[in-house]
C-alpha cells in the first residue's frame, strides 16, 4: 500500500527515476568487468597504488547477479518506505552518506581486503527511514519502528565486534558485518545532524521574526 500510494502521488516520477539509477549504476560496476575490476575496494590497492577512488566507488560493485539483485530490492523497497516522510534528494543523499563512511570505517579494519555492495549503506538508510518516519503520523509511526528495531535487532544479533567478517556459504563469500553496524551508526548520524540543524533554522527563524 505505502509503495502504491507513493507511485500515484506528485513525487512518483523523481522516485521511480532514482530506483532506476541506483539500479543502472550498480549494474554498471557489477556488469561491465573494467569499472568492477577498478571499482571494488581493495586495501592493498588503495594504500599501495593510492586508488582512492575506490572507497567511493566500492558500494555500487556486487559480486555476482544474486547479490546485485538483492541490495537492489532492498534499495527500492526502502527508498518506497521513506518515501512517506522524506523527500528523494534526502534519501539519495542519506544512501552515499552512509556508502562513504562505511568505506572509510573499513579503512580502519586491516582483516577486511576487499569489500563490494551497497549493504552497509542500507543499513544506514533503513536505521534513517526509520527515524523520520517515528516523527510521521498514522501508520508511517508504526512502520518506523519495526524498521529501527530490525536493523538495530541485526546488528546486535550479528555482532560484528567480534567477528567483523563471516563466511556465508549460501552467498558463497563472507559477508562484511562491520559494514552492516559501520552504516547504522552513519545512518544515525545523519538523523542526528538533520534534526540539530533543523532546529538550529526554527531557532534562527524565531529570532528572526520577533
Amino acid at each position: 500500500m505505502a509503495a502504491i500510494a507513493l507511485i500515484t502521488g506528485p513525487g512518483w516520477p523523481a522516485m521511480l527515476a532514482t530506483v532506476a539509477g541506483v539500479a543502472i549504476v550498480a549494474a554498471l560496476f557489477t556488469f561491465v568487468p573494467w569499472l568492477h575490476a577498478h571499482g571494488l575496494y581493495l586495501r592493498d590497492a588503495v594504500y599501495v597504488d593510492h586508488q582512492w577512488w575506490r572507497v567511493v566507488t566500492a558500494m555500487w560493485v556486487h559480486l555476482d547477479w544474486r547479490h546485485w539483485l538483492a541490495d537492489v530490492a532492498a534499495a527500492a523497497g526502502l527508498l518506497l518506505l521513506a518515501g512517506r516522510a522524506t523527500r528523494v534528494r534526502e534519501m539519495l543523499a542519506v544512501l552515499l552518506v552512509s556508502g562513504l563512511a562505511v568505506q572509510i570505517a573499513l579503512l580502519r579494519i586491516p582483516s577486511i581486503g576487499w569489500y563490494g555492495g551497497l549493504s552497509g549503506a542500507l543499513h544506514g538508510l533503513a536505521l534513517w527511514a526509520g527515524l523520520r518516519l517515528l516523527q510521521a503520523p498514522g501508520w508511517s509511526r508504526g512502520i518506523g519502528v519495526v524498521m529501527c528495531l530490525v536493523v538495530l535487532g541485526k546488528i546486535w544479533i550479528e555482532q560484528s565486534w567480534l567477528a567483523a567478517v563471516v563466511f556465508d556459504p549460501s552467498w558463497g563469500f563472507g559477508v562484511v558485518r562491520a559494514a552492516h553496524a559501520a552504516g547504522a551508526v552513519a545512518g544515525l548520524a545523519c538523523w542526528v545532524l538533520q534534526e540539530w540543524w533543523g532546529t538550529r533554522r526554527g531557532a534562527a527563524s524565531d529570532q528572526d521574526g520577533v
